[in-house]
């Protein structure tokens, strides 16, 4: 019983819709363009963000506040020798290789134990 008198609700419901849809099809064929159109249009007033400080780091925190002083009192001179691994902060980057002597594994406990003591023996300085 219930089921019939949902069929039959849903039925004209939808019949009713259709034959609107049918009686207006300029208007139901030309809204949806419009639409796109008036939307698509919007995304040209987006900037795109570049600098990931910006986007990730809070406008007032201790880590751009320390990175403006030693950009001031460290420039880097930015016109040559631009890479692709710099485009985050180009600048002040240091790559160290330690290798063994003596062809060992340096994952063993000795040596990491070693590397360890002299970097600490370092940031002492």
């Amino acid at each position: 019983m219930l089921r019939q008198v949902l069929h039959r609700g849903l039925g004209t419901s939808f019949s009713r819709l259709g034959h609107f849809v049918a009686s207006h099809p300029v208007f139901f064929a030309s809204a949806p363009v419009l639409i796109s159109i008036l939307l698509g249009a919007s995304f040209s007033r987006y900037q795109v963000e570049e600098s990931v400080e910006h986007l990730l780091a809070p406008t007032h925190s201790l880590a751009k506040i320390e990175r403006n002083l030693v950009d001031s009192l460290f420039p880097v001179n930015r016109s040559k020798h631009r890479l692709y691994s710099d485009l985050q902060t180009p600048g002040r980057y240091g790559r160290v290789i330690i290798t063994s002597f003596r062809k060992a594994n340096m994952l063993d406990q000795h040596h990491t134990d070693l590397i360890l003591k002299v970097t600490a023996a370092d940031s002492a300085l």
